[in-house]
Parts: C-alpha cells; structure tokens; sequence
C-alpha cells in the first residue's frame, strides 16, 4: 500500500501533479510533495542575518523502497506559451529545466535524506513541441546528458488514464478538462 504525505496543509491544484501523484503510487512509491528547501542565510556588512526563510519547492520527492530516491519536477500546461521559434524555444525549455533542478537543491536534498544520490525526473508536456520537428527527442536528449529523465505526461497520462475515473479525488472535473484540453484519447 502507497501514503502520499503532503507538507502543504492545501490540496494540489494542479490536476496534471494529481495525475503524477496517482502514476508514482501505482510505481509503489513512498511519495513527499511540494518539499520546501529552505533558502540559506547570509550576513550582511553589519553582522545581521538576511535572507533565509522559505525557498523554492520540489514537486515530488519519493522512493521505491528499495534505497533508490526520485525528485520529481512536473511542467504541463495544455496551452504552453512559447518563446518563439521552434530552436529557441527548445534550447529555453533545456535551461529552465536544468535550473529547476539547481545543484543547491540537490545538496540539501541529499543533506536531509543522507543519501548519496536522487534519480531527477522531468514531467513534460508533448505539446511543447511541433508535431513535423524531432524537437522533443533532441529535448529529452539534451536532459539526459544533463543527468534528467525526461517523462512525457502523455505517457503518464496512458498508465493512469482508465484509473481516473474510478479514484475518488475531488478534482476529477479538472482532470477530464486537462485530458480533453490536451487532445489525449484513449488509446
């Protein structure tokens, strides 16, 4: 049996971090999401403290009980705004990417598990990418040199999808939306 443990007293808004959340749970991973890592403090001129407080969040952090640990970023959106041509969006999509997974982060992580090292998992949308290009493979490319698994959400959404409508979770509306959005069909 999966437990999903939330440090966020809210529930996820986002539908397509729902989805994910069910896809690891059927993977039988032991998930943590929006982990806070805390920004680190510095001394200004005087000696005072500044900065610290609360830093930026990991989307999902599990593990398969096995010792091996996943940090998991997920980025779906049904309609992306791109930044132009399909080279420059592309190589934009690479840097954002990479940054979300920031070395700091990575050393805080391993830091609070003890751990040496955490599989990084990057949850895209295929709609990011022209249909007549090879743009998306030279994307999930470029992140595994980088050390990132790039996962498309359609492949996500393919393992989950006949499950949707059977969970009882207070968003299926959003996850019909975001399925029929996104073009997906069964199949």
């Amino acid at each position: 049996m999966c437990f999903s443990t939330r440090n966020n007293p809210k529930s996820m808004i986002n539908p397509a971090e729902e989805v994910v959340n069910i896809w690891l749970q059927d993977q039988k991973h032991f998930i943590m999401n929006n982990v806070v890592v805390p920004k680190v403090s510095r001394l200004n001129t005087n000696g005072k403290r500044i900065g610290g407080g609360r830093g930026k969040e990991i989307d999902f952090l599990s593990t398969d009980g096995r010792g091996n640990y996943f940090w998991i970023e997920v980025s779906v959106s049904p309609n992306p705004r791109l930044p132009g041509s399909a080279e420059k969006t592309s190589a934009t999509l690479i840097e954002n990417v990479i940054n979300k997974f920031a070395k700091e982060k990575e050393k805080w992580l391993c830091d609070y598990l003890d751990i040496k090292s955490v599989a990084k998992w990057f949850i895209y949308s295929p709609n990011l990418f022209p249909r007549k290009n090879d743009y998306e493979n030279i994307f999930c490319e470029q992140l595994q040199k980088q050390g990132i698994n790039a996962v498309s959400f359609a492949t996500v959404l393919k393992e989950v999808y006949d499950k949707l409508n059977y969970l009882g979770y207070d968003s299926p509306r959003q996850y019909i939306y975001l399925i029929k959005k996104m073009g997906y069909k069964k199949g």
